[in-house]
């Protein structure tokens, strides 16, 4: 079974070409952001709406109030990168997908500006796609500014992915902080000392490849996550000064980086697929397909006998669904997933009418192998089960 996903999308702190100010038309004030939205374009500020009050709300839970009014720009597009620091605004698609060797291709869709205090100069968090994972990550960046903190790259980006992996329950934003890609993509890479240490000295105002902007978010990530699961808490200060105060900062790094990259690391953060709060089992369960893993896949179906929540058990099933899609089965572990998945998709009743709908086509899809039922437009239609 072949599944056709969308691109995976990563999120940077970069040098954006702007137009001036008159380019941007504030459409909405909330409590706490203003949004604007780019001359020219029609967005749904609903949609928009929707995806950045949670996140707002999640960033100032773990990290305080904001002291001003933070400016969200929309459009409905990407960036376009000239390198890992620049890059340009587009309308839709248009040159945000690069090819980044070793990895793969990834698409740009926002991005924090600080500014310079200059007219033509703006700040402020900037969106071409209404979701919450993507606004929690940039505004993370937007409240660090705003103290005036200036932090290693790899430190900022790293904590902003952890803040920024998680899922919607009960519109509330549930952090997870386990970012599966990024597990996966760096157990395949060779990362030699030197490589690693390069990727530590990189900062936002100094050139660097694409390649290694999103290194440095991934080798970021694993860094933070290690530190979170010590910590126990989004506590960034306190993350930091941990690792500062190592005798070797740099080998505590590595080594931080490395034991995140262990088998056992996913082993022990899936145990919370048993936490007690269905939320917390909903951002975990989140993206796992991504780890392209047959015993998480086999830690899912069986997770499925017991699951009663049904946004949990359509994660369940979407990312062990989307899990065949990404390795090879054999046919007694191909009959356990219809035989696991079938019924969810089957009888499963969601909230949204929609969702509810987007599991049957996959149903009726897979269960009688009719071509006719667009199984793409489903899975992106269950994006909030799966996609992380």
């Amino acid at each position: 079974m072949n599944l056709r996903l969308p691109i995976s999308l990563f999120q940077v702190l970069l040098l954006v070409t702007l137009a001036s100010c008159s380019s941007w038309q504030r459409t909405e004030q909330y409590g706490g952001w203003s949004l604007y939205v780019k001359s020219g374009e029609t967005v749904s500020n609903q949609a928009f709406f929707d995806a950045v009050q949670p996140a707002f709300e999640a960033v100032e839970r773990e990290l305080g109030p904001f002291k001003k009014t933070i400016r969200v720009h929309a459009w409905n597009g990407g960036v376009a990168m000239d390198d890992g620091t620049k890059g340009r605004i587009t309308s839709g698609d248009e040159g945000t997908v690069t090819e980044v060797s070793g990895i793969g291709p990834a698409r740009v869709r926002a991005f924090h500006a600080r500014g310079d205090g200059g007219f033509f100069s703006l700040s402020g968090v900037f969106v071409g796609t209404a979701d919450e994972g993507t606004a929690v990550h940039e505004l993370v960046h937007a409240h660090l500014a705003e103290d005036g903190e200036r932090l290693p790259l790899w430190f900022e980006e790293g904590f902003a992915m952890v803040m920024g992996d998680g899922a919607m329950f009960e519109n509330r934003w549930v952090v997870d902080g386990l970012a599966c890609w990024p597990w996966r993509e760096l157990r395949d890479l060779e990362m030699d000392e030197a490589k690693f240490e390069n990727l530590l000295s990189l900062s936002s105002g100094k050139v660097h490849s694409v390649r290694d902007n999103v290194l440095v978010h991934f080798v970021g990530w694993a860094i933070v996550f290690d530190l979170y699961r010590e910590v126990g808490r989004l506590d960034w200060r306190e993350m930091l000064n941990r690792h500062n105060a190592a005798a070797d900062p740099l080998r505590e790094a590595r080594i931080r980086y490395e034991r995140t990259l262990r088998i056992e690391t996913i082993e022990s953060w899936l145990t919370r697929l048993q936490d007690p709060d269905p939320g917390t089992r909903l951002a975990t369960v989140r993206g796992t397909w991504k780890l392209h893993s047959h015993a998480v896949q086999g830690t899912l179906l069986s997770m499925l006998r017991d699951e009663t929540h049904p946004e949990v058990r359509a994660s369940f099933a979407v990312n062990a669904l989307a899990t065949a899609g990404q390795v090879r089965l054999g046919r007694r572990r191909t009959g356990w997933m219809w035989r696991a998945v079938f019924p969810v998709l089957k009888q499963t009743v969601l909230a949204s009418q929609e969702e509810t709908s987007a599991l049957r086509t996959l149903y009726r899809a897979y269960r009688y192998g009719n071509p006719e039922y667009n199984t793409q437009a489903a899975l992106e239609q269950l994006d909030r089960f799966w996609e992380d």
